[in-house]
């Protein structure tokens, strides 16, 4: 399992153990089921300059490892290629909620995705056309 930490770090654990790795050649060719973490290295591209470490709330890629999709502080759900791993990689962004969209997440077909609202307090059902 891997996460981040708050000063941006990628944390890498041993959930049978209750553990954290933190030998780096432990983890190096992994292939990971799933992309939560907002730094790592598919997810360079998705930080547009000036974005500060809060302002992305999640990120999720689809099951077929086509899509990577992340929720911002600015009310956007931004759809990009995975891995999204280039700086100022190309995107598609859409708008929806009202306020910062604080989760999202590809459901199992792969072409369904919800986000959740903040102070809009909705879930909105998005397709992957």
């Amino acid at each position: 399992m891997r996460s981040n930490s708050g000063d941006y770090e990628i944390l890498y654990w041993n959930p049978t153990l209750c553990r954290q790795i933190t030998s780096q050649s432990t983890v190096k060719n992994l292939e990971w089921a799933t992309q939560n973490c907002s730094v790592s290295f598919e997810t360079i591209g998705i930080w547009p300059e000036n974005f500060d470490g809060t302002d992305i709330n999640s990120v999720c890629k689809d099951g077929e490892e086509q899509f990577l999709v992340c929720a911002d502080d600015f009310g956007k759900i931004r759809l990009f290629s995975f891995p999204a791993s280039q700086p100022k990689s190309l995107s598609h962004s859409y708008r929806g909620h009202s306020s910062h969209v604080t989760a999202v997440q590809f459901m199992h077909d792969g072409v369904r995705l919800l986000s959740a609202g903040g102070m809009d307090t909705s879930v909105l059902q998005w397709r992957v056309v």
